[in-house]
């Protein structure tokens, strides 16, 4: 299978920082100023991406195609972090726990032996998916497929959030491909594009009614890679990359009502509720921690961020807990409101002992 997340750094934006913006076009990238801002669009949500807005295009040029579109600046943070938790999901449902990080929104896992027919595939991509949206509140798109290239090719058919499955077969295979453009197969990119449509092929049914004899004169040495890409015959293992050693695991709460800063109580309650959860994931990856940062947002949008580093690594939920409540008592502003409120714990480690650091608190 290969998995995708969806517009994935707008998505973070809509789904986990501003959920009042899903079904808005959202664009991640500086602020245009009403066309005159400089810088490009880091991503765009599929709202925007109706307008013409693509990834890479000036922002200038954006607004300029739709005035109405939100821009946010974006933390990268906040996308690695949305990343390892997508990555810790896929790992529970592979077999073997074989995960191929492709990019930091998108990885193969291995299936053959949890899927014996395409019901079993298609089954366990739904499980998939819902688990993702549920852990990480992100959708994506999977493919299923026989190799990597296909299923690659797959999770692009039917996005946002759609699940395709391909046969196993090579006549099941090439039907497949056969209508999609050349620019579908992975690793064709402008310049070979270019090159075939100079003799007049533009789709894989074409390259799949070539020999290797007719396309060697146009492709040279690549000729049998891309013959074999257009038949659907990939016969590379799927090797594992291997976990992304984590620098943070954070957890935000995003109230649907501004809530008021004097109301410490609840704050308080919700700080434990997400130290909680944190605790719960640094036990699993058996990881411990050193920094506290708790994190403020007001319902003006202005966010503040303030740490603590504590004087032994540990992975005590009790120590987690009255550290971010320190800090909040210490940082709240109690003649405000707040929108959001959240926790991360950094410089993780691996330690062979638990420490506790009840005693030092």
């Amino acid at each position: 299978m290969h998995i995708d997340m969806d517009a994935f750094f707008a998505s973070v934006e809509q789904y986990r920082h501003y959920p009042e913006l899903v079904g808005q076009p959202v664009c991640v990238g500086h602020d245009p100023k009403k066309g005159r801002g400089r810088g490009v669009v880091r991503a765009a949500s599929y709202e925007a991406r109706r307008f013409g807005i693509k990834s890479g295009m000036p922002v200038s040029k954006a607004y300029k195609l739709c005035p109405d579109a939100i821009f946010v600046q974006g933390d990268f943070s906040s996308y690695t972090e949305a990343s390892d938790e997508f990555m810790d999901v896929l790992r529970q449902y592979a077999d073997g726990e074989r995960v191929r990080r492709a990019s930091i929104d998108e990885a193969y896992i291995e299936t053959t032996d949890s899927c014996r027919t395409q019901e079993d595939a298609a089954k366990l991509a739904r499980l998939i998916q819902k688990a993702v949206k549920e852990e990480t509140s992100l959708p994506c798109s999977i493919g299923v497929a026989p190799n990597m290239t296909l299923a690659k090719i797959a999770s692009d058919i039917e996005k946002p959030e759609g699940i395709t499955v391909v046969g196993q077969g090579l006549e099941e295979r090439a039907k497949f491909l056969a209508p999609l453009p050349l620019q579908a197969i992975p690793g064709i990119g402008p310049k070979t594009s270019e090159r075939l449509g100079d003799h007049g092929i533009e789709k894989i049914r074409q390259l799949q009614a070539m020999t290797i004899t007719e396309l060697y004169p146009i492709m040279g040495k690549g000729s049998e890679w891309l013959l074999n890409r257009a038949l659907g015959i990939d016969e590379r293992s799927l090797i594992d990359n291997g976990p992304r050693i984590r620098k943070s695991i954070s957890k935000d709460r995003t109230f649907m009502q501004d809530v008021d800063a004097e109301n410490l109580d609840f704050l308080k309650s919700e700080i434990r509720s997400i130290s909680a959860r944190i605790t719960r994931k640094l036990h699993e990856k058996k990881l411990w921690f050193r920094t506290v940062t708790l994190k403020l947002r007001y319902a003006d949008y202005e966010t503040i961020q303030r740490s603590r580093s504590l004087p032994i690594d540990t992975n005590d939920g009790i120590a987690l807990e009255k550290t971010a409540i320190s800090l909040l008592e210490e940082e709240l502003d109690f003649a405000r409101q707040l929108r959001l409120i959240g926790v991360k714990v950094s410089s993780l480690s691996r330690n062979e002992l638990q420490m506790v650091l009840t005693e030092f608190i």
